[in-house]
């Protein structure tokens, strides 16, 4: 959570992202670490998201989980003919936050970086995968671009959106077109 800026940050990403971290917080949410998260979250963390984990051990809501092993999926993204070298690289560098989210009963992910969301999508496509049985439950959030619904989602006010399971495709918008022009 580098990116997560203290109180003076106005910019959208760090102010989203430090939203989303004061509402896991105050809300009745708790944070799934596993070994590999933990160390990532000490080398990355800023000022800020240092002292949000501090408070987060005080009020005794970080879970200290061992996550399942994922090798399969690293497995099915290279034998599927649809993913990249760029995809296989995105996922092996984060497939431990999609471990952790296993590890727990929500299956969620807070992340601004889709580049992994995008390329788990391209495995599931194929349902027959052991990736796609595993994870398409898996909610991928991006705090920054799904701000106003994630809180909503966070108060259990609305409703997990369908485009953040990595089992469904990710949202695309079309060209509109006028009816009988092709």
């Amino acid at each position: 959570m580098r990116v997560a800026g203290g109180i003076e940050a106005q910019d959208p990403v760090p102010a989203r992202s430090r939203d989303a971290l004061r509402a896991i917080l105050t809300i009745c949410h708790r944070v799934c670490l596993s070994p590999e998260l933990r160390a990532e979250w000490k080398r990355h963390q800023s000022r800020f998201a240092r002292g949000w984990l501090t408070r987060m051990y005080a009020r005794r809501k970080v879970i200290h989980c061992v996550p399942p092993p994922c090798d399969h999926i690293l497995d099915d993204v290279r034998t599927l003919p649809q993913t990249t070298q760029a995809d296989f690289e995105a996922i092996a560098k984060d497939i431990h936050l999609v471990a952790a989210a296993l590890a727990t009963p929500d299956a969620a992910v807070l992340s601004g970086d889709n580049r992994v969301a995008a390329a788990i999508r391209k495995v599931c496509t194929d349902t027959a995968t052991a990736t796609s049985r595993v994870v398409a439950h898996v909610l991928w959030i991006n705090p920054v671009a799904d701000h106003m619904t994630l809180h909503a989602w966070m108060l259990e006010t609305g409703p997990a959106q369908p485009h953040w399971r990595l089992g469904t495709a990710p949202r695309v918008r079309r060209k509109s077109t006028r009816r009988g022009q092709q």
